[in-house]
């Protein structure tokens, strides 16, 4: 199982797992990906742990039978939806006497930005940093072996709520998987569906999922900002089978198989035969079902559209890029965007043999992510003490593992890794 790198994301309709490893190039492939239906997160929120641990668990059943290997432990990501961002600077004095930076003098600037009032019912999960300042000298991504009197970082401290997160890791271990690690969703889904160009000159990432739009920006190779709305492909599935009166499961159905905001979507018409209640089957008209998906993927897009317009990088931005099932599968939904948007629209595909989908956006993402912290052997760790039975995330410390020469092999990276836990 070692050679596996196995990443869950664990989302409000669907449970995707992802398997891959690194092939002798040091370059990740994905070797199996599956999904299941989950009806047990809202939001981003787990409120039914039994339903997401039997979803999570039928998944990874379906992807041990793919890759033919026995899964005890995987990733998982953190959404940004029930995230939070906290811009924050940390200065410290360099300790050594030849004022050489050590890996040392980082985790104590780390520390140092990780010093902010925060509500009682938020934790501190992990630290961004997006540069370092050395004695007023900024833009350095690796202070590590450079000289100077004064370090400072300019970081992202993320914040969640502690139940929240509890949750999603409870459900995981109910379903026999051992959590080994964290990667925070933004992250992951930019690594596979982003170009560093796009990062740098400003983009915004649409996250559709069944009952939540995450938006994040970025701008300046940095995440900027994030922000949710309430409302998913689910409202668009929920409008067919009101308007056509069929089951939800035959609404869903139709959207992904007929689905088209296509200019042309509306010329040819025919009708399409479904399954009512009872086992009786009724036939609907296409152009009525084109109209039904249009009218509200106009209506998201245009909340999209408001939020985004709403950032001081609006004019900034490149384009946007659509990932997840909501609204991403839909037939013509990056012109239809891009006429509403007044943006350039595209959808955001993973480009991996096998997983080519935007569903599996940030499953893949998981899997890339941990991959590249592998190779750089840079790691986070956190604390693995109990506190009534659950993992206390404030306590993020640095894994000091050695080599047999006595140099140290891991450091730091800009992302959340390792929440090494026990349950029980």
């Amino acid at each position: 199982m070692n050679e596996y790198i196995v990443g869950i994301d664990i989302g409000s309709y669907n449970i995707c797992a992802a398997a891959g490893k690194i092939d002798k190039h040091s370059e990740v492939q994905i070797m199996g990906i599956t999904s299941s239906n989950c009806s047990g997160v809202k939001r981003g929120i787990v409120v039914d742990i039994d339903n997401t641990s039997e979803s999570i668990k039928k998944c990874i059943s379906s992807l041990e039978r793919m890759v033919d290997t026995k899964v005890t432990g995987a990733y998982i990501s953190l959404s940004g939806g029930i995230s939070e961002l906290v811009w924050n600077k940390g200065v410290v004095a360099v300790s050594s006497e030849d004022r050489e930076i050590k890996r040392n003098d980082v985790k104590r600037v780390l520390k140092a930005s990780k010093i902010i009032n925060i509500p009682n019912d938020k934790e501190i999960i992990g630290v961004i940093p997006q540069q370092y300042i050395i004695d007023g000298y900024d833009k350095i991504k690796d202070p590590i072996g450079m000289c100077g009197l004064r370090l400072e970082v300019d970081s992202q401290i993320i914040l969640a709520q502690s139940t929240v997160v509890n949750n999603i890791f409870k459900s995981v271990n109910k379903a026999g998987i051992k959590v080994l690690g964290v990667v925070f969703e933004p992250i992951a889904i930019s690594s596979v569906v982003l170009k560093e160009e796009e990062i740098q000159r400003g983009i915004a990432l649409v996250d559709t999922g069944s009952d939540s739009i995450n938006i994040y920006i970025y701008k300046g190779g940095n995440l900027r900002s994030i922000s949710t709305l309430p409302l998913g492909g689910s409202i668009i599935t929920n409008d067919i089978a009101v308007c056509l009166k069929i089951p939800v499961s035959e609404a869903e159905k139709l959207k992904i198989k007929y689905g088209s905001v296509a200019a042309d979507s509306l010329r040819d018409n025919f009708k399409i035969e479904v399954n009512a209640n009872y086992n009786n089957k009724v036939k609907v008209d296409c152009n009525v079902l084109n109209q039904v998906i249009e009218a509200r993927v106009e209506e998201l897009f245009s909340l999209i559209n408001k939020e985004i317009s709403t950032s001081e990088y609006y004019n900034e931005l490149s384009g946007i890029v659509i990932v997840g099932g909501g609204m991403a599968l839909i037939n013509g939904i990056e012109e239809f965007g891009r006429n509403i948007l007044g943006k350039l629209v595209r959808i955001g595909i993973p480009r991996y043999i096998g997983a080519a989908s935007p569903l599996y956006a940030t499953a893949v993402g998981i899997v890339k992510d941990v991959s590249n912290s592998m190779k750089l052997k840079n790691t986070i760790d956190v604390d693995s003490s109990k506190n009534d039975n659950l993992p206390d995330y404030k306590k993020i410390i640095e894994d000091e593992e050695e080599t047999e020469n006595g140099n140290r092999t891991n450091g730091f990276i800009s992302k959340i890794k390792d929440f090494f836990t026990d349950f029980f």
